[in-house]
């Protein structure tokens, strides 16, 4: 073996730790993703929640409708401010 690949050879084993390549580890992308994916999961909840909640005001004033509880003037009225409201 001459002193080129020598040197090559014990620099590479200084520098490789022979599981995630060159460097001290995996990175930062080990922590990054796990955590973006968490977050994407909470947003996706919170987004789907939100809007479940505003078309079950809908349907509660619809079953108030139906029941003749309210007029249809009124129905509407609430339905435009529900819908308002929402975005």
């Amino acid at each position: 073996m001459n002193t080129l690949s020598a040197q090559t050879s014990l620099l590479l084993a200084d520098h490789f730790d022979g599981r995630y390549g060159p460097g001290w580890g995996p990175g930062p992308w080990f922590v990054l993703v796990p955590i973006a994916f968490w977050v994407t999961v909470i947003v996706l909840v919170v987004l789907a929640r939100r809007r479940w909640r505003g078309h079950h005001g809908e349907s509660t004033l619809r079953d108030v409708f139906a029941r003749g509880e309210i007029t249809e003037a009124e129905y509407r009225a609430r339905l435009a401010v529900l819908r308002e409201t929402r975005r």
